[in-house]
């Protein structure tokens, strides 16, 4: 998740982007509301943070402003000033979703920042669920059927941009967005390297959520339903194996090895040996009727 952070108190602004960054945000810090509006026009932020004595301007009329161009993210107003009780009502009075006095404790902070995040599910299951995976964003923690699975920080950011989206494109620039800050040196292939430890990581737990990519675009975090694919698989077997084991010309034998191993996609292993034991006695009865009939 990324943080834009306008504030001109470098010191400030230097603490709350360490404390982000150890609890796996990505943090900018600008100090002007015209380097501000420069940054949301670059990049796109999940929460902003804004003092409202800047250089060029009140912070509270940028949170109008970008109130009125249809801007949904969540935004904290922190002032070290202008924090009365008629300070506060009219920050929030003008779209923020939080007004805080400074000074504030930095751990406070961020589970204030945790708190408007969750907001818009706050009716629904705080955990995100895809498949058999759940994350849960308060703690950081990812469960695939119930089982804890620990990967490193940018695995996690990875899952969490995904699992948010579940079902939907993802592409490869909002990717970057969300995992790297202006100041960060980003290797062409980092996005694809991240997607493929994530997909070792689901993979190696069992997960049933795959990660798709679709070239050019990005990627989709897709839940799988685990026997979606095996009936219509059981049948179309049966089928094939039938005839192949009702011809008279002895094609049985080389046939079905074919016929099982051309299954797509391919059901479990377990599930695999079901089916065609389902269907060797299935075509052993048509067999068996075929030849009395010819006899």
């Amino acid at each position: 998740m990324r943080v834009l952070i306008v504030d001109p108190d470098f010191a400030f602004a230097k603490s709350i982007m360490g404390a982000l960054r150890s609890e796996y945000f990505v943090a900018d810090h600008v100090t002007t509301l015209g380097e501000a509006r420069d940054a949301v026009g670059v990049a796109q932020y999940d929460v902003i943070l804004t003092e409202r004595l800047l250089p060029d301007g009140d912070g509270l009329d940028w949170v109008r402003e970008r109130r009125r161009a249809g801007s949904t993210a969540p935004i904290l107003i922190l002032s070290a000033t202008l924090g009365t009780v008629e300070h506060r009502v009219e920050g929030l009075n003008a779209g923020a979703d939080d007004y805080i006095p400074k000074p504030i404790p930095l751990d406070e902070l961020v589970a204030r920042i945790r708190a408007v995040l969750r907001r818009p599910a706050s009716t629904l299951d705080l955990v995100l669920r895809a498949g058999n995976i759940a994350f849960d964003p308060a703690t950081r923690e990812v469960r695939v059927a119930g089982r804890p699975l620990r990967m490193p920080r940018r695995e996690t950011c990875v899952l969490e941009m995904l699992i948010r989206r579940a079902g939907k494109t993802v592409t490869k620039n909002v990717l970057e967005e969300g995992l790297y800050s202006f100041e960060d040196d980003v290797s062409s292939n980092a996005i694809e390297v991240g997607i493929y430890r994530l997909r070792g990581h689901l993979q190696g737990a069992g997960a049933t959520a795959k990660i798709r990519t679709l070239r050019g675009t990005g990627y989709v975090l897709e839940a799988e339903d685990d026997a979606s694919d095996e009936v219509p698989n059981a049948v179309l077997l049966a089928a094939q194996v039938a005839v192949a084991m009702s011809s008279r010309h002895g094609a049985a034998r080389t046939r079905i090895p074919v016929i099982a191993a051309g299954l797509v996609p391919a059901p479990k292993p377990e599930a695999r040996v079901a089916i065609l034991a389902a269907a060797l006695a299935l075509s052993m009865t048509q067999f068996a009727k075929a030849e009395g009939s010819a006899a």
